[in-house]
């Protein structure tokens, strides 16, 4: 089994984030412990930590052997 290199570690972990950030608001009906934690208006931070997440995953990502293929 290879291991994975750091740029595509970062790219999952940004892309776990951005997924956390989008269901932040139904986390925060729910949880206890996230209402603590994100106090009285969870969608500002929603939205922040989704946009850093996918901005990261953006920058991040990167194709592995798809040289030469193209649609046609």
């Amino acid at each position: 089994m290879s291991r994975m290199s750091g740029k595509k570690l970062v790219y999952m972990l940004a892309v776990i984030m951005a997924s956390l950030g989008m269901f932040m608001p139904l986390l925060y009906g729910t949880v206890p412990f996230v209402r603590e934690l994100l106090g009285s208006d969870p969608l500002p931070k929603s939205l922040a930590l989704m946009l850093l997440g996918w901005a990261v995953a953006y920058f991040t990502y990167e194709e592995e052997g798809k040289e030469g293929f193209t649609a046609s």
